[in-house]
């Protein structure tokens, strides 16, 4: 990435609109960014890292307060950054929120939102690329392929920072790290395991509680049943007295297994007491069983006895109750048919009245006196039957005659279809002819819509030449002052060669003339001239007097001077021929011709474009309406001639139906019968076909009931009498009341269930056995007998279901100890997997997180971290070793620190001792080589882990003036190899020794007003 150009304008201390050529400075390759402190040197950083991510660095992240205090009222803060990524040229312009003026808002301000634009420089010239805040970022952010803080720590290394990286101990290195490199994957890492060893944990803490309670609940269980029970019997007891003792020292396993045996011999002891009480019970409850049937069997001979007496008394009414019972019976036989009498008189006293009705009828209307036999009914049965049929054929008539009403309103409809097609067709025959007329007016004017479109083409062409022709013109005019002024500067420069190698050949020229004077102050009696050889010097040469030596420091010192000056005639003519080629390029492509009067030849242009355009868009307006009235004519013949086919048909169908219609009506002429309708006619013979044929029917229904009801005479007389009554009293006298009747069915179903139950004790062999019993003597057992044989066998069932109960239990617990015990194997075997993971796990967390078998006690993010740290110090080593001529490296130290965490520590190695030492000892300067080494090592390390783009442009914080004149030699020329390469590097500082070192620089003014930026000096390097 390399930064062409920054515009700032009302942002930060920066009150107006300064702009900075990064492109010039890049001439150079190191320039300088000085000015007081507070000044805005570090607003410049602030509004690059603004206008690429839209937000300021660092703790500044979130401000609000961009805009400056200083700024007009009205003047919107903005950044304007134009820079290269990869081969790509992009514009970047952002604004931030403000307040702006406004006459309606809240204190006469209303908020303007933040905008951004985003523009990249293609073959066509600018094209807009986004213009959403985040998106713009976005975009930016992926190419770099740094986020904003990777960005802050490449681009501008906070040099500053790492002196206190270099003294921090090995915790506060490891802080200063987490801010330099992403760690939170590694860290979310450390709490996954945290969280999942917490959850395992509590799983495995459950299981392990969840089976030592039920070995608590088997021991409780064993011990509780056995306590009580096991005392019984005093050899037993002393014996599981012992094995209680030897089952303290057993394990689990044989403490259950000893349980179970222990509980088995209490069940056996219980079933045998059991079994013993079981047969006692049972003799003591047959001998109960035995008095009670003695007892039952005599119950049953008394209540045969008892039941005998009562039947004697009460078996003559029985008897009685029987006869009147069955004459009741006889009389209830013939009541339906007495019923069917009743009803067939009072139905052909119905029928009878409804006749007479009927009869009136046809003598009023018809003029008929049928007779009420067989022969009058068939008198009736044709005059109904004419009266039917005429009926259904007037009926039947009704539809034509509804028909007929269809058929008219049919008729109707069709004549005015006639009309509405034949106006249809003649509108559509009219606006076909007026839109034939409309397309051949069109068809007659301009349609050439691709001339035009070429016109339009060839004007953009020929604007945007000249928009780029202005452009290359305008940076002509440019270039020609400043190839004008590196001219003379590279002249100036030739000059002060030539002076300076004058005078060095003038100072050398007089030494070598003073050759004579230094031999012979060289001279010393008693010892040989160098020259000559003779020990005695008569006539040595003598200087004028003040007249000084020149030495050879000062041919040196002079010789210097000539260098340092061809070096900067080299700079000089090098920023010329730059200038003059980049001139000349613009020339060729600008021409001859000024700015103004191509802006007057691009205005014409413009205009040509807009007429163009214009005429363009009305030949497309034109076209798209003759395809238009083109389609109508279509459209318009095709309904005209649909018009003239649904005009025909209409009228062969308003003919068909007038045709149907006269037809109908001579039909129903003849069916009316002389009526005005057919309604009337059916109506009036509707009353007749009624009338006759109800008449029909009432007297055949007559004639029916007359014959039902002699039926029903006879039948009731003949059935009375064959039931025993020949009167009708004799008949009533005989029906008895429903309560009479049930009173005596009582009576008779009480003596038959009587002698049905002594029937069944005689024959029962239970009275059998107490008559035979009674015939020897033996009577019924008292009371006191069956209560004392019931209080024995009551006593025996409690001492038996007690030992019953003994045994139940002791097999109970012996079924639950065995079931306990291998679900606690059931257990231990589903809970083997998950401790063992649990163990697992545990010893990785301890690992990760610095513990266990960690022996260098570093988590995963502090392991991380340090590999991170060995890389930049491998970086960093490369820079330091040109700094200090090769003495110091800085080396990652991971030695073990005791029970402190290790990993992170930082040592330097001195090559003249061959030692490492601790970065605390070396001195303010050394510090500052470190510090700024750690810096461009760390910068390599992101941009490689990030997989950013190739850093150009560059800036070093404050630092410079910690350092002593050799060491300052050192650092620059490891600067000047960071340049190597056509990058660009800014140094921040204001010592005023840089100054005289770097003329190439940017300068921050501070004034009450606000800040601005001026640019000084040329590219030469004081040396």
């Amino acid at each position: 990435m390399r930064i062409h150009k920054l515009q700032i304008q009302a942002f930060g201390p920066f009150a107006g609109t300064e702009e900075i050529n990064f492109d010039e400075l890049a001439e150079g390759g190191l320039f300088l960014l000085d000015g007081p402190t507070g000044a805005g040197k570090s607003s410049i950083l602030d509004a690059i890292c603004y206008a690429l991510y839209g937000a300021l660095p660092g703790s500044r992240t979130g401000s609000r307060q961009i805009r400056s205090d200083h700024a007009p009222t009205g003047l919107a803060p903005e950044v304007s950054c134009e820079l290269t990524i990869g081969d790509r040229r992009f514009e970047v312009t952002r604004s931030p929120a403000w307040m702006r003026p406004s006459k309606r808002g809240k204190d006469k301000t209303t908020e303007q939102k933040a905008s951004s634009l985003l523009r990249e420089f293609t073959a066509s010239g600018w094209n807009e690329l986004s213009t959403r805040n985040d998106e713009v970022g976005h975009v930016l952010g992926s190419l770099l392929g740094l986020d904003r803080e990777q960005f802050t720590k490449v681009v501008m290394l906070p040099q500053g920072g790492f002196a206190d990286f270099l003294r921090a101990k090995a915790k506060d290195r490891e802080d200063l790290l987490a801010n330099l490199f992403d760690t939170s994957d590694y860290a979310q890492i450390e709490e996954e395991f945290s969280a999942r060893l917490a959850d395992e944990r509590k799983k495995t803490e459950s299981l392990e509680a969840r089976l030592s309670a039920s070995e608590e609940a088997i021991h409780a269980q064993a011990q509780s049943f056995l306590a009580g029970r096991e005392s019984n019997a005093q050899d037993e007891a002393s014996e599981d007295t012992e094995d209680s003792a030897q089952a303290a020292h057993a394990t689990v396993a044989e403490q259950f297994a000893d349980y179970q045996r222990r509980i088995s011999v209490i069940h056996q002891r219980a079933a045998s007491e059991a079994a013993a009480l079981r047969a006692q019970r049972t003799g003591l409850r047959e001998q109960v069983q035995s008095v009670e049937e003695r007892q039952r069997i005599f119950v049953r001979l008394a209540e045969l006895r008892s039941k005998q007496a009562t039947y004697a008394q009460q078996h003559e009414a029985a008897l009685s109750a029987g006869a009147r019972l069955e004459k009741d019976a006889k009389a209830g036989a013939v009541r339906a048919y007495l019923t069917q009498l009743n009803e067939a008189k009072a139905t052909e006293q119905k029928v009878k009245d409804t006749w007479l009705a009927s009869q009136q009828w046809l003598e009023k209307e018809q003029g008929l006196a049928p007779r009420i036999d067989i022969a009058g009914l068939e008198s009736l049965r044709r005059p109904a039957q004419e009266a039917a049929e005429a009926l259904a054929i007037a009926k039947a008539a009704l539809e034509d005659e509804k028909r007929r009403e269809v058929l008219a309103a049919q008729g109707e409809k069709a004549a005015e279809l006639v009309g509405v097609h034949a106006k249809t067709r003649t509108e559509a025959e009219e606006e076909v002819l007026r839109l034939k007329t409309e397309r051949e007016a069109l068809e007659a004017q301009d349609l050439d819509q691709g001339a035009a479109t070429e016109k339009v083409q060839q004007a953009k062409d020929r604007v945007l030449g000249l928009e780029t022709k202005i452009g290359h013109a305008t940076e002509r005019d440019g270039l020609e002052k400043k190839a004008m002024s590196a001219r003379e500067k590279a002249s100036a420069q030739e000059l002060k060669i030539v002076d300076a190698a004058n005078s060095l050949l003038d100072l050398r020229t007089e030494q070598l003339a003073q050759s004579a004077l230094r031999l012979s102050a060289a001279l010393e009696d008693g010892k040989p001239c160098m020259v000559c050889g003779s020990e005695e010097h008569p006539a040595p040469a003598q200087a004028d007097a003040g007249a000084p030596l020149i030495d050879d420091e000062q041919i040196q010192k002079l010789d210097a001077i000539v260098a340092a000056a061809r070096v900067a005639g080299q700079q000089a003519a090098q920023t010329r021929d730059t200038l003059m080629a980049k001139l000349q390029a613009a020339q060729e492509a600008a021409g001859d011709q000024m700015v103004a009067e191509l802006r007057v030849e691009l205005d014409a242009a413009q205009a040509e474009l807009e007429q163009a355009r214009q005429k363009h868009n009305e030949i497309s307006a034109r076209i798209s309406k003759l395809d238009k009235v083109r389609r109508r004519v279509e459209e318009q013949n095709a309904r005209a001639a649909q018009t003239v086919l649904e005009h025909s048909a209409a009228q062969h169908n308003a003919q068909t139906l007038q045709a149907q219609l006269e037809e109908l009506d001579a039909k129903l002429v003849q069916l009316r019968q002389g009526k005005n309708s057919l309604s009337e006619l059916v109506e009036q013979q509707t009353k007749t076909s009624n009338g006759l044929g109800n008449a029909f029917q009432n007297l055949r229904r007559l004639l029916e009931a007359t014959q039902a009801l002699e039926r029903a005479t006879a039948t009731w007389d003949a059935e009375r009498t064959a039931a025993g009554f020949a009167q009708l009293a004799e008949y009533e006298a005989a029906l008895l009341e429903a309560s009479q009747r049930e009173q005596l069915r009582q009576l008779q179903r009480a003596d038959a269930d009587l002698a049905s139950a002594i029937a069944t004790l005689e024959s029962s062999e239970d009275c059998r056995k107490a008559q035979e019993l009674s015939s020897q003597g033996i009577q019924a057992p008292g009371e006191d007998e069956l209560v004392e044989a019931r209080l024995l066998a009551t006593a025996a069932d409690e001492r038996f279901e007690a030992a019953r109960e003994q045994e139940v239990l002791a097999l109970t617990q012996l079924t639950r100890h065995e079931q306990a015990t291998g679900d606690l194997e059931r257990q231990r075997a589903d809970a083997g997997p998950d401790i063992e993971t649990y163990r697992r796990l545990r010893g990785l967390a301890e690992v990760i997180r610095g513990g266990g078998e960690n022996l260098y006690k570093m988590t995963l993010s502090t392991y991380v971290l340090a590999a991170r740290l060995e890389e930049v110090a491998i970086a960093a080593t490369q820079r330091l070793a040109v700094m200090s001529a090769g003495r110091y490296s800085l080396h990652h130290d991971d030695s073990k620190q005791g029970n402190a965490k290790s990993g992170l520590g930082l040592q330097v190695l001195d090559s003249w001792t061959g030692k490492r030492r601790e970065t605390r000892t070396l001195s303010g300067g050394e510090t500052f080589m470190a510090s700024l080494a750690l810096a461009l090592g760390l910068a390599d390390v992101i941009s490689h882990h990030s997989g950013a783009v190739d850093m150009q442009t560059l800036f070093v914080d404050e630092g410079f003036g910690s350092l002593d004149a050799e060491t300052l030699e050192e650092v620059m020329q490891a600067l000047e190899n960071l340049r190597a390469g056509g990058r660009t590097i800014g140094l921040v500082s204001h010592v005023a020794e840089m100054k005289q070192r770097i003329t190439n620089r940017v300068s921050v003014i501070k004034t009450q007003h606000g800040s601005t930026i001026a640019r000084e000096g040329t590219v030469i390097l004081a040396g």
